[in-house]
C-alpha cells in the first residue's frame, strides 16, 4: 500500500498531530548501532548510576529461571523507542512471519502497545473522525464500541452467521451495498477471527477470504483483532494478515491470554506507511510501553524460543479446551431445556440464549445475589438492546466447581420463568 493511499484513511487528528521533536531525536538515537560513538547531550535521560534496581530474576511454573541484568536491565529501566525493544519486536516480527505467514509483497511494521487494548485504541484514534462509521459484528466485545462511541463515531453492527459464528459476509455486502448516500461510507470493518468474544465462533476460512474480497471490493481497512489465537480448539486459519495482499490489515496480538495480563503487552502491525501516525500518539500519550515489561517477555522469549513459546500456547490451550469440556456437559446435564448454545471453538467464553427470559440484565443483579454470576447480552448489544443472551467464562473459575456454577445459574433461570 502506498502511502498517499494511506493517508485518506486517516483521521483529521492524526494528520495534524505533529513529531515530537524530543523523541524523533531520541528515537534517531536508539536507532543507532552500539558501536556508533554519540555523545549527547541532548536527551534528558535520568543518569542509570542513580537507579537502585540492578536486576530481575524471574523463576517459571517449570522450574526453569532467567535473569534481567547488564545492559537488558539498563534498558529496561531507562526510556526507549516507542516502537518497542529491538530485541522483543524482532522477536514478534519472527513469529509474524513463522506462524501468522502475512502475504508477501506488502511493507509492514510492529509497533509494542500497551496491551492490544490500547492498540485497538490507537489504530480508531488515527483512522476515525467524529461523524464516521465503524463496523462491527452483532455480538460485539464493548470496548472496541465504548473506545469509537467516544471519538463520536457511529458504532454499525452487522449480524453474525447464525450457523457457523463470525462476521457474516453476505451481511456485510449487503450493509455496504445499501449504504446511504447522503452519508460517508465506513472506512473500518473490526472483526476477532479467533474465539469472537463473546459468541466463541471462529470466522470460517471461506467467510474470511469473502469478508476481505468485500472489504478490498470497498476500498476499506479491516482491523483483525485476534487475543484469542493461542487458544484455538480448532484447526488452523489463515489470518486476514495472510490474505491481505492489498496492504489493508491491521493486526493486533496480545500476551494477556498466552503469557498473562499483567505485564501489558501487545503488537499491533500494520503497513508500515501507517505506523509514524500511529507511533507520533503514542510517543506523546505514555513514551513507550513499560520497559520493565517488555524486558521480561523478551527475556522469556529469549529462553523458550519461538518453540517455547508454540508448546507453551498448545498447553493452555488444552487447559482451556477441559475447561470448555466440563461446562458444556454440566450446561448439558442442567440447562438443556432453559438454553441453548454452540460449543465455543476457541477462547473462554460460552453464548448462552435462554429460552424463557427476554432480557437477562434484569436478571443478572438476582443471580449474583444467589451466587452466580455472568454478562448479560445487552453489554454486547451496540445499543444496549434487550437480549436473552448470557455469556459464561471458564477461564479461572477451579475445574471442580464448575458444574456448582451451572447449578445455581440453572436454580435463578428457573425461578425467574
Amino acid at each position: 500500500m502506498k502511502e498517499w493511499s494511506v493517508t485518506k484513511f486517516l483521521s483529521r487528528v492524526a494528520l495534524g498531530r505533529e513529531p515530537s521533536p524530543i523523541r524523533a531525536i531520541s528515537n534517531y538515537l536508539l536507532s543507532l548501532p552500539p558501536e556508533k560513538e554519540v555523545l549527547s547531550l541532548a536527551a534528558g535521560n535520568p543518569a542509570p548510576s542513580t537507579f537502585p534496581i540492578s536486576s530481575i530474576s524471574v523463576r517459571l511454573t517449570s522450574g526453569h529461571s532467567f535473569e534481567v541484568d547488564g545492559a537488558a536491565m539498563s534498558e529496561a529501566l531507562q526510556y526507549n523507542r516507542t516502537l518497542g525493544q529491538t530485541s522483543l519486536t524482532d522477536f514478534w516480527t519472527q513469529f509474524i512471519n513463522q506462524e501468522i505467514r502475512p502475504c508477501p509483497g506488502t511493507d509492514r511494521s510492529t509497533i509494542v502497545t500497551t496491551g492490544a487494548e490500547f492498540g485497538s485504541y490507537l489504530a480508531l484514534n488515527a483512522l476515525l473522525d467524529p461523524g464516521d462509521s465503524v463496523l462491527v459484528s452483532q455480538p460485539a466485545y464493548p470496548p472496541v464500541t465504548v473506545k469509537s462511541k467516544a471519538l463520536g463515531v457511529s458504532v454499525v453492527s452487522v449480524a453474525e452467521d447464525p450457523l457457523v459464528g463470525g462476521m457474516c459476509p453476505a451481511q456485510l455486502e449487503h450493509c455496504l451495498s445499501s449504504w446511504p448516500s447522503d452519508k460517508p461510507k465506513p472506512k473500518l470493518v473490526v472483526v476477532c477471527p479467533t474465539g469472537s468474544n463473546p459468541s466463541g465462533a471462529n470466522i470460517p476460512e471461506k467467510h474470511r477470504r469473502q469478508i476481505y474480497e468485500i472489504v478490498c471490493s470497498h476500498d476499506l481497512l479491516l482491523m483483525e483483532d485476534d487475543p484469542y489465537f493461542f487458544i484455538n480448539y480448532g484447526p488452523s486459519l489463515p489470518s486476514f494478515l495472510e490474505l491481505d495482499t492489498e496492504g489493508r490489515v491491521i493486526r493486533l496480538d496480545s500476551l494477556s491470554k498466552v503469557l498473562c495480563p499483567g505485564l501489558r503487552v501487545g503488537f499491533l502491525t500494520a503497513p508500515s506507511p501507517l505506523i509514524p501516525y500511529i507511533e507520533r500518539h503514542y510517543s506523546i500519550a505514555i513514551i513507550n510501553t513499560s520497559n520493565v515489561s517488555q524486558a521480561i517477555a523478551a527475556a522469556y522469549f529469549a529462553e523458550v524460543g519461538l518453540d517455547g513459546l508454540k508448546s507453551h500456547s498448545q498447553h493452555i490451550s488444552q487447559f482451556y479446551r477441559h475447561q470448555r469440556d466440563i461446562i458444556v456437559s454440566a450446561l448439558d446435564k442442567h440447562m438443556s431445556d432453559l438454553g441453548s448454545w454452540i460449543v465455543p471453538e476457541a477462547g473462554m467464553f460460552v453464548w448462552v440464549k435462554l429460552h424463557t427470559v427476554k432480557d437477562s440484565f434484569k436478571l443478572a443483579t438476582v443471580a449474583m445475589d444467589n451466587g452466580v454470576a455472568f454478562v448479560p447480552g445487552s453489554a454486547f448489544s451496540t445499543d444496549h438492546a434487550e437480549s436473552p443472551y448470557i455469556r459464561l467464562a471458564f477461564s479461572q473459575i477451579p475445574e471442580e466447581r464448575i458444574e456448582e456454577a451451572v447449578v445455581r445459574l440453572a436454580t435463578v433461570v428457573r425461578a425467574a420463568a
